[in-house]
């Protein structure tokens, strides 16, 4: 009788495991349709905007009227970074929540962004001629000195998750100290493009700063894919990990590693874009699940639209001005973090 009751549970398992698959299909084919819908609304919108048959016009050297130049050489540049970039900072809250095991965990907690940010700063105040294509290794290297710091202070020998949050909060106060004191002791007209470029903005993104990060960030994300397993015994805890096989400090230091890169190489291009890295797997958890086979992709879909979306209506509310992407994503995402919050403490004391 046990038998049959262990087989019988072990179908509906296959079975409900079967439907949360084929929902989460539909669910990421709706994501993916919904991206290349506001992709398309994006290349129309701004200081001038662009009837929808100009723009397939113009992709697809079609018959017609075309605006070639500002779609090539302006505006599918900036699309192309902004799904790359919501894509990157989604799976790197994804991976950070996942370590931590903590639904408020994100990059910026970890004090990656911070890192990331204060590096390509000083990159472009110090080196104004560096060339654009070096702005996501500065960022890069930023966010991985901030990590490396986290780790030492927080001892590496048992790199904790509680632990790990906490410094990470007081390492990415200290890189925000150094971004506030850079802007504050340099002159007028140095900082006018570093400000714009720390509120989250795509302004002026080219075919160059396309080249400069889609192979390293494909390749990470690429690399999530196959780790998804991992994380979801990190989110088991270290005892049943480590009796799963799982060498739990290691892989939370290659988990860490890769959520480092993603985070910095978006900020050393698209600057400091908050939330999405906290609304995004909270945004997929609700529609997929917690398994993060389907979750990576999903959170990564989520974030390219949030970017893309955020960019768009951006151009659109009062062109020829643009309003940052990070400036709405932050008014989107403080109530959002703040329900999130309630909702948890609301869980906790029930």
């Amino acid at each position: 009788m046990s038998v049959l009751s262990e087989a019988s549970g072990a179908q509906w398992r296959a079975d409900f495991k079967s439907h949360r698959s084929t929902k989460a299909f539909r669910i990421q084919m709706l994501l993916l349709f919904a991206c290349v819908a506001v992709s398309l609304l994006s290349l129309g919108v701004g200081a001038v905007n662009i009837p929808l048959d100009v723009i397939l016009n113009s992709l697809f050297d079609l018959d017609g009227q075309k605006q070639t130049y500002v779609i090539w050489k302006s505006r599918l540049p900036r699309v192309l970074i902004a799904l790359l970039a919501g894509a990157s900072l989604a799976v790197s809250g994804v991976i950070v929540q996942a370590i931590i095991r903590n639904p408020l965990a994100s990059p910026k907690i970890m004090g990656i962004n911070s890192g990331a940010a204060l590096a390509a700063l000083g990159t472009v105040m110090f080196l104004p001629n560096v060339p654009v294509t070096y702005l996501p290794v500065a960022a890069a290297l930023g966010g991985i000195v901030a990590a490396v710091v986290v780790l030492f202070a927080a001892h590496l020998r048992q790199v904790s998750p509680a632990r790990l949050a906490l410094v990470g909060i007081a390492v990415g106060m200290v890189c925000d100290a150094g971004v506030d004191y850079l802007l504050v002791t340099a002159a007028t007209l140095e900082i006018s493009n570093p400000l714009v470029w720390l509120t989250g903005s795509l302004w002026a993104r080219t075919w160059v700063h396309v080249q400069s990060i889609w192979l390293p960030l494909m390749g990470l994300l690429g690399l999530t894919m196959v780790l998804s397993y991992q994380l979801d015994l990190q989110q088991l805890g270290d005892q049943t990990a480590r009796g799963l096989g799982q060498s739990t400090n290691k892989m939370r230091l290659l988990l860490l590693g890769v959520a480092t890169l993603l985070a910095s190489i978006s900020v050393g291009v698209v600057g400091v874009i908050g939330f999405i890295g906290l609304m995004s797997p909270h945004i997929s958890r609700s529609l997929v699940g917690g398994r993060h086979r389907l979750l990576l992709p999903t959170a990564a879909l989520v974030g390219a639209l949030l970017v893309v979306l955020a960019d768009a209506v951006g151009r659109a509310i009062a062109p020829p001005l643009e309003v940052s992407a990070g400036i709405l994503s932050a008014m989107l995402g403080a109530p959002y973090f703040i329900w999130i919050m309630s909702r948890s403490q609301k869980g906790q004391s029930t």
